[in-house]
């Protein structure tokens, strides 16, 4: 493994970008700290830390991930790298992704550890925030490389999550719209069509990662058959 390669793409998504999730946590904390010191009931506090863990960490992610894709599309600069391109963007989008994980891991621990955590067991606590982070990636990098856009694709990911989180009720009530909710722990629980909840916004979102990396592969045989 080339470690200076992989300091190469840290440096190129930026601090900004591979600290975000963590960011992400320590608002979700502050404000918890916030809530309780003013006498917030403790199921409140508890649904806020789960929400920041769901629902803020997985958005960090996805808005980031965005600008791997986005911000070289260059047909030119495409074939101008002496590595494939996919396997350039695939390790800026791990950067994001490791970082998202080590946030989300070290948060889950923190809560697991104080007590204050009200989610599944550990056989399953991952999936609580790796099912919406992957479906909110996935969608923000088929966007970005369908509309060659950062704002487009930025701005697509945001309204999603966020008709979501006011829609939250109405989609876990509707046995058609509950498999899609990103925040169905946090809003609903984990009772009946949890895991099927998870595991189906999670392979919506590595079958959109699958389609991003095949659009990408078709436009670079495009370019070269010119």
């Amino acid at each position: 493994m080339n470690a200076s390669l992989w300091r190469h793409e840290i440096g190129r998504v930026g601090w900004v970008g591979w600290t975000a999730p963590l960011a992400a946590v320590i608002v979700t904390i502050a404000f918890a700290v916030l809530a309780n010191a003013s006498g917030t009931d403790r199921p409140y506090v508890a649904q806020l830390l789960l929400t920041g863990l769901e629902a803020f960490a997985p958005l960090a992610v996805g808005l980031v991930a965005v600008t791997a894709i986005a911000r070289d599309v260059g047909r030119e600069l495409h074939l101008s790298l002496p590595r494939p391109y996919l396997a350039t963007l695939g390790r800026r989008v791990a950067v994001v992704a490791a970082s998202g994980a080590a946030a989300s891991v070290a948060f889950w621990l923190a809560l697991l550890g104080t007590g204050w955590w009200t989610g599944p067991g550990p056989a399953t606590a991952t999936l609580v925030w790796l099912a919406p982070t992957l479906a909110l990636t996935g969608l923000g990098l088929l966007v970005a490389t369908l509309a060659r856009s950062v704002v487009v694709a930025t701005t697509t990911v945001a309204a999603v999550w966020l008709a979501q989180q006011i829609y939250a009720a109405s989609m876990a009530g509707h046995a058609w719209a509950r498999p899609f909710l990103l925040f169905l722990t946090s809003r609903a629980g984990t009772g009946d069509g949890w895991l099927t909840n998870r595991l189906v916004l999670s392979l919506a979102g590595l079958a959109m990662v699958a389609a991003t990396a095949g659009l990408i592969r078709r436009r670079l045989l495009d370019e070269e058959e010119r």
